[in-house]
């Protein structure tokens, strides 16, 4: 009994990875791209992006990385791109969050208001058949 029990054991130590992988569609990426520009509407060359799955409200502050996924910097054209794996629907931990640091804030519209906040939800951009999901032109303001 005691010998099924630890090799049972081993069977679900040794399972559990195969599982974990199924969060993410097999052999599949996104390509994220975007392009930000300045009030005026002029590309914003060499401004840092943060990428996180997860993002932490502390008490109403401003939201900050609880993980940091990549960095990366808006070439001369203000344009980025970044690859990561394709995330299932039905996943935990689905999103992928695009952060700004201060004094920088993305500027978006919803419902005819004007927002301001420090980071985007990148999954809300629809994926093509290519796997790309081109998150558009991304309006920031300096608070």
């Amino acid at each position: 009994m005691k010998k099924n029990l630890k090799s049972l054991f081993v069977l679900a130590i040794l399972l559990f990875p195969l599982g974990a992988c199924q969060e993410f569609i097999h052999n599949s990426f996104d390509t994220f791209t975007g392009r930000v520009v300045d009030k005026e509407g002029k590309a914003v060359p060499g401004l840092e992006l943060t990428l996180s799955q997860n993002i932490d409200f502390l008490n109403g502050q401003v939201p900050v990385a609880k993980s940091i996924v990549y960095r990366i910097k808006t070439d001369e054209k203000g344009e980025f791109s970044f690859v990561l794996p394709s995330r299932m629907d039905s996943s935990f931990e689905k999103e992928y969050y695009l952060l700004l640091t201060a004094p920088a804030r993305f500027q978006t519209e919803f419902n005819g208001v004007l927002l301001t906040e420090n980071f985007l939800l990148a999954t809300d951009a629809p994926r093509d058949a290519d796997g790309i999901r081109d998150l558009g032109v991304l309006k920031i303001v300096r608070e």
